[in-house]
């Protein structure tokens, strides 16, 4: 019975005595790095960005290839997921023009076909998508849905 108290007794009176510097404890953080008034703590982003798009030319839109914008998510306001760019859609010269969107509901996805005003941009990652920020995920169910042919 007398061990366990010795062991208590020692460590604390080795935590109150301890001569060395309070700065030894603390630990170098990022360049870049935030905290919060409330003690949360946000990391500058790791690794690098992706190259910044710069496609032109025909059946590209916002410096992407038609491969990257049918591989695109569409993020609304903080850049939540509000569906994924299935295909894109041209006129006569092959300038993008709108995207077809894939919307999850129920009990059926949906495609709608989104005009290309208001969209930017935007690396998640190591991969570009488009954001609408002004767009929300019930304005986009309200807009034209797009059928394919045998469905």
């Amino acid at each position: 019975m007398k061990a366990p108290l010795f062991v208590l007794a020692a460590a604390s009176a080795l935590a109150g005595c301890s001569d060395r510097d309070s700065t030894e404890n603390q630990v170098a953080l990022p360049v870049g790095t935030q905290i919060a008034d409330n003690g949360v703590v946000e990391a500058p982003p790791t690794g690098s960005a992706p190259t910044i798009p710069t496609a032109t030319g025909p059946g590209t839109a916002f410096g992407m290839t038609k491969e990257q914008l049918e591989d695109a998510d569409l993020l609304g306001a903080g850049n939540a997921k509000l569906g994924e760019v299935d295909r894109v859609t041209t006129d006569a010269q092959g300038s993008v023009n709108g995207l077809v969107v894939e919307i999850e509901a129920q009990p059926d996805d949906r495609e709608v076909l989104l005009p290309l005003k208001g969209i930017e941009p935007v690396a998640v990652g190591d991969q570009w998508h488009l954001r609408a920020p002004a767009l929300t995920r019930e304005q986009l169910l309200t807009l034209p849905e797009v059928k394919r042919a045998g469905r």
